[in-house]
């Protein structure tokens, strides 16, 4: 009797191990922001701690108006990285320091814009080319500096691409 209990045992823990080691690598970081909106009509969203890192690549983002329904005017979701996806410029990255002269001016455009054409901006603070604290999104909304659609009660929503779950929101609010 006790041979049979240990083989199933095995048997038992073989699988167990074989669900968590895959589980463990499609598991999406987990990220936390602090959220301020200035006097411009901005939103100032910081990273405040990210479970683990990864490359600005594999992020996205999701700008939710207040019935939860993506932004799909202008850039109000899609890549955080910049990136040239076969012959497609994406991104919002304002701080880029690649050797690609189209996502440098994509960058530069960008990084000029008041929130028209480019509602998300992202900074990488640190330069290190991953989702990090310390890193920045701006948002725009109406105000002296700011031509952007975002109004109080949108949400900011940063997806993990290679598991499709959100790692976290920022729910944006103020006057």
């Amino acid at each position: 009797m006790n041979k049979v209990f240990l083989v199933a045992f095995a048997m038992l823990a073989m699988t167990f191990t074989g669900c968590v080691e895959e589980e463990e690598g499609a598991l999406a970081p987990i990220a936390t922001f602090f959220v301020e909106k200035d006097s411009g009509g901005k939103w100032h969203v910081e990273v405040i701690k990210v479970s683990k890192q990864e490359n600005l690549a594999g992020f996205s983002y999701f700008l939710k108006n207040g019935t939860g329904a993506t932004y799909t005017e202008g850039n109000g979701f899609g890549e955080i990285a910049m990136q040239n996806v076969s012959g497609e410029l994406h991104g919002i990255e304002t701080t880029y320091e690649g050797d690609d002269g189209k996502l440098e001016n994509r960058a530069n455009n960008v990084s000029a814009d008041d929130g028209s054409n480019y509602p998300v901006h992202f900074f990488d603070d640190d330069r290190n080319g991953k989702l990090s604290p310390g890193d920045k999104f701006l948002v725009f909304g109406q105000g002296n500096s700011a031509n952007g659609p975002t109004e109080s009660g949108w949400i900011l929503d940063i997806k993990h691409d290679a598991s499709g779950d959100s790692i976290g929101s920022a729910k944006l609010l103020g006057n």
